[in-house]
């Protein structure tokens, strides 16, 4: 066994940005995206209710598992096991949209998960490959939680016709300020770099790496951030928005 596991190509035991891994790993999330989307806005509204609850509690639960397991001692990082950056947060908020239908909710699954999120299909980190013998639970947790939150800001444009609203646009823009504020002092505080905006020494790894000293690089960030969040209030124009109401209409 040992030595059938000794020969298995890098591929299995490594990911590398812009490999063929990362080329394959992309392509299925828009196959299948495209697919379950144009799947479940065929059916009627009930069992397509039953989809976005089934789909929820799933994504909930995967999400506290994969949290969960960053936590235990054996794989404890201080440096990055704490569920404080945008997607970590995503992946329970994201889920919880599509449990309770609330416009807030739905609105920073949009905004935050097509803003931020996607940026792990865009430049990802390399890390364990999908059959690294010890962690290949960072490599499926990284992809699924990623997939499944860009999936749902994809599932209410497409399925729900959500379109963006400048009341919309006033809460993302807030909720992500506060954020931003509250990390950066936390990090400031403890030393380490969560969201990118601590001190951490530049990699080349990640988009924020390209900005510049800390800390002119976090004002940077904030500035490409809101462009971002602004950018996305085109959506409002796509054709067959919202024809029917959110599931809950309330804030």
């Amino acid at each position: 066994m040992s030595v059938v596991l000794a020969e298995l190509p890098d591929w299995c035991e490594r990911f590398v940005p812009f490999s063929a891994t990362h080329g394959v790993v992309t392509l299925t999330f828009l196959v299948g995206t495209i697919a379950l989307c144009r799947s479940v806005s065929r059916l009627p509204f009930s069992p397509r209710r039953t989809f976005e609850l089934f789909f929820g509690l799933w994504g909930m639960g995967f999400a506290f598992l994969y949290a969960a397991w960053w936590l235990f001692p054996r794989n404890f990082d201080i440096n990055r096991s704490l569920p404080l950056h945008v997607c970590d947060v995503m992946s329970f908020l994201s889920p919880l949209s599509l449990l309770s239908g609330r416009r807030r909710y739905v609105a920073l699954a949009v905004f935050f998960g097509l803003a931020f999120c996607t940026q792990a299909f865009i430049r990802p980190l390399a890390g364990p490959g999908p059959l690294h013998l010890a962690k290949w639970v960072e490599f499926w947790g990284f992809w699924i939680t990623h997939a499944m939150v860009v999936f749902v800001a994809i599932y209410w444009v497409w399925v729900h016709g959500f379109r963006p609203r400048w009341t919309d646009y006033r809460l993302v823009t807030m909720v992500a300020w506060i954020y931003v504020t509250a990390i950066f002092l936390f990090d400031a505080a403890t030393g380490l770099n969560y969201v990118y905006v601590g001190r951490g020494t530049p990699t080349g790894e990640t988009f924020a790496d390209e900005l510049g000293p800390w800390p002119l690089r976090v004002v940077w960030m904030a500035l490409i951030g809101q462009a971002a969040l602004t950018a996305l209030m085109l959506l409002r124009f796509l054709p067959g928005g919202e024809p029917e109401p959110p599931i809950n209409s309330r804030a």
